[in-house]
Parts: C-alpha cells; sequence; structure tokens
C-alpha cells in the first residue's frame, strides 16, 4: 500500500517539477546580457566586474580607468612598482584578460596621451585623486612585456615622446611622487628590445637593474637614484635617434 501512495506521489510531483523548471529558466551568461545592449549606453565605470571580459578592449580599458583605484598598484607590492602590479594582477582577472588582447597596447597608449599634460593636477597627493589610472598608474601596464615585446617602432617612438612630456610635467614643480614612472617604461622598451648601452648599465650600476627589474628606483632619496634616472633618460634620449632611423 505505501509503495502504491509512493508512486501517485511522485506521478503527481515530477510535472510540477518539470513546470516549474521549465518556467524558471536558468540565468543568461553574462556575455550573452551584455550584448543585449543593456550595459552598452552606459560610463565603463557603471558596468559591474564581471561584464568587463565580454567588453571590447577599449572600454575594457576605460572601465579599469573609471574604477581601479591607482592606490592598489603603487603601494600594493613588497619591493617597486612591478611588484605592485604582479599582485594586483593574481587578484583582478582583467589584467591577464587585457594583457592577451592584441590591440590592448594601442587603446593604453592612447589613453596615456589622452592625460592632459598641460592642466594635469599634480598638487594632489595620487591617493586624493580618485579611482582613476592618470599617468603613473598607465605607466606602470605600459611596461610590461605582454605590451611592449611586439610594439611597432611608430608606437614606441610615440611612448618615449609622451613619456618625455609626462617627466616634463613632473618636472616642472607639480608634485613630488611617483618619479620613477617614465625612467621605468623607458628602461622596459630599452630591455625588451635587447638594446645594448642599457644591458651593459644593468650590469654595472644596481639601481638601474633594480629599476628595469622591479620598478624601484625612489629617487627622491638619495642622490644616486636621481643619477640613475637621469642616465636612462640620456640612454632612451640615443635609443630614441636610433628607433627614428629605422
Amino acid at each position: 500500500m505505501k509503495t502504491v501512495v509512493k508512486i501517485l506521489l511522485l506521478s503527481l510531483l515530477f510535472p510540477v517539477m518539470f513546470f516549474s523548471c521549465d518556467n524558471n529558466p536558468s540565468e543568461p551568461e553574462p556575455c550573452e546580457l551584455y550584448t543585449t545592449g543593456i550595459y552598452n549606453n552606459v560610463m565603463p565605470g557603471e558596468v559591474p566586474e564581471k561584464f568587463w571580459p565580454c567588453m571590447n578592449t577599449k572600454d575594457l580599458v576605460d572601465a579599469g580607468s573609471y574604477n581601479f583605484n591607482s592606490l592598489y598598484q603603487l603601494d600594493a607590492g613588497c619591493c617597486g612598482l612591478q611588484s605592485g602590479y604582479d599582485l594586483c594582477k593574481s587578484n583582478y582577472s582583467w589584467y591577464a584578460d587585457l594583457e592577451g588582447r592584441d590591440d590592448a597596447f594601442q587603446y593604453l597608449l592612447a589613453k596615456y596621451i589622452s592625460i592632459d599634460t598641460v592642466n594635469y593636477d599634480l598638487n594632489l597627493y595620487y591617493w586624493e585623486r580618485g579611482y582613476k589610472f592618470y599617468a603613473y598608474n598607465l605607466e606602470v601596464f605600459l611596461a610590461q612585456k605582454a605590451y611592449l615585446e611586439d610594439a611597432t617602432v611608430d608606437q614606441k617612438i610615440t611612448l618615449i615622446n609622451e613619456l618625455f612630456k609626462k617627466q616634463g610635467v613632473r618636472d616642472a614643480g607639480y608634485g613630488d611622487d611617483i618619479y620613477e614612472g617614465p625612467a621605468f617604461v623607458m628602461s622596459r622598451i630599452m630591455y625588451y628590445d635587447g638594446y645594448g648601452p642599457l644591458l651593459d648599465d644593468m650590469e654595472q650600476n644596481i639601481l638601474i637593474k633594480n629599476l628595469v627589474e622591479l620598478g624601484h628606483l625612489r629617487v627622491y632619496l638619495h642622490e644616486e637614484g636621481l643619477e640613475a634616472q637621469l642616465r636612462v633618460f640620456s640612454l632612451a634620449n640615443d635609443y630614441l635617434n636610433e628607433l627614428k632611423t629605422k
């Protein structure tokens, strides 16, 4: 008798279960939902991070710019700008996503160039400027092998010229933080291109070696750091002239 009752109950239950599943379809995948246009007409800063991998590369760079606090990257690491980048990359999946995109470098470079060097306010410390990349944060991205190893000669020329321009703003006395950003990127451009004079200097000067490998210089702490930075600028100028002849 009990068996008959169980069979009757199950026969009544199955239609209900089937009906419930049929009327509660699973939620669409993030990219399926993103392509419906729900988030396509809003500022990248208003798009939830789970949809960032669904964006085109330009929008992904913009999303990071609107959302990502530069303080995480610049101060998170143990021993220089590179360690901060590596730590953030291990915690935010969009870093690896961006690195894997063939057109990422061109949009990072365009974002960097778009920063107004005339009205760029460096009087504020970076933690007071809000959730933006700004120059110093983008410089850490632009120093990565994933972006530099496939950069064209024209892109390298454009980037180095822009780095000198941004450094000129810093040298004008508008701020005293993150001095090594442009020198870090310049040294990495030369390093990944196997530029001999830089490689020789790395063997002879531990500060330049640390700058290339760690993004660590802290030129405002000692005279030797400033000399190393100026040496990198001099090398970059020579390297730039060589690029222009290619």
